[in-house]
Formats: structure tokens, sequence, C-alpha cells
């Protein structure tokens, strides 16, 4: 399907957090300082897309911890971040997005002594890009971690994917980290958009 635009032209207006008239800006910098003696690093790129239908948020939720959280996912190698958008999207909500529609939103950091091993410093930064899908829903593809947090495809308000991500982050703050970085992000749309 042609969408009449230039793949490669949206590749570079959005790859490394956009250029140009497309630029992101920073919404948080999550550093809790808590990694001073770690003695290796881990670093990762995630891509994450901002969907309204409706004036709702197309979200992905989770039965175990109770949060909404973007659909999107860690970048592979080689990958830019439009290719990264559209298969943790798709994989994530069974959607297609439209690259004509993606638009720079923003972008959080998070340094901190990983969770899974306490040796280890995490850095992450996130990238959150605004895009229209397809009306067609496929199938979705959820990894094995993904299955067992219970993710499941919402379309949901966002005062109250706030106010669930409050009761899941005071609930689950010590091993479900992310939940702070979604609501805050959450949050920031609800202020500027």
């Amino acid at each position: 399907m042609d969408l009449g635009c230039n793949r490669n032209k949206i590749d570079c207006m959005i790859n490394e957090r956009g250029r140009g008239d497309n630029k992101m800006r920073l919404i948080e910098d999550f550093n809790l300082n808590n990694d001073a003696d770690c003695t290796s690093t881990f670093s990762r790129t995630a891509v994450r897309a901002i969907i309204f239908k409706d004036g709702k948020l197309v979200m992905v939720k989770s039965e175990k911890f109770g949060e909404y959280k973007f659909p999107g996912g860690g970048k592979d190698d080689g990958e830019s971040d439009l290719e990264t958008l559209e298969r943790e999207t798709k994989e994530e909500t069974g959607m297609t997005v439209i690259p004509a529609s993606v638009q720079a939103y923003g972008y959080t950091e998070e340094k901190r002594r990983s969770v899974f091993n306490p040796s280890q410093r995490f850095i992450m930064e996130s990238r959150y890009y605004l895009c229209d899908v397809m009306d067609h829903i496929e199938e979705t593809n959820y990894d094995s971690y993904e299955k067992d947090y219970g993710y499941h495809l919402c379309v949901v308000s966002i005062d109250e994917a706030i106010e669930q991500n409050i009761i899941a982050a005071e609930k689950h703050h010590e091993i479900a980290t992310w939940i702070q970085r979604e609501l805050t992000v959450l949050k920031d749309i609800k202020q500027h958009l």
C-alpha cells in the first residue's frame, strides 16, 4: 500500500530523537543515583507509540501489575526508530502504524541500578512518538514475559490511565519501575496535548 510518503525521509526525520523540525524534548530524567558501585552497564533504547482513537489512548494493560503502558519496546540492532515503532506496535496491539503520521513527541532517560542484576547499571532512553494506525487489528504477538504479565490491548481515557498507574506505581514501585515512567509521560501528555 502506497501511503504517499518516502520511507527513507521519514526514517531520517524521526531517528535518533528526531533532527531538524521534528526534534524531541526531554520529558523526564529518572536518575536514582543508586548505581555508583555497579561494575557493568546495560544500555537500551526503546521506542513507544502514543496513539489516540476517538479521544482515548490505545494502551497495553497488565493484569499482573494493573498498569497501562504505551505500546513499544527495545530497538533491535540496525533498526530505525520507525521500524521499531512499527514492529512493536504490531506485536503489542495488532495495529499497523501509518508511517506518514509519525511525529516526535519526547523522550525519557532512566539511570539506576538494575532490579534484575544488582551489580549492573541500567540506562534506558525511551522515545515517544505520536502516530495514527490503520483501523484493521490483527493478532498480537507478545513475548513470554508479556504473556506472564497478562498484557492486552485497551482503549482508555487519559484520566483513567493516570489514576490506575498512580495506584500501580505505589504498589509495585520496587520491581515494576517502568510504571512511574509511563505515569510521568501520561501526565505530560495531559498537560501538553
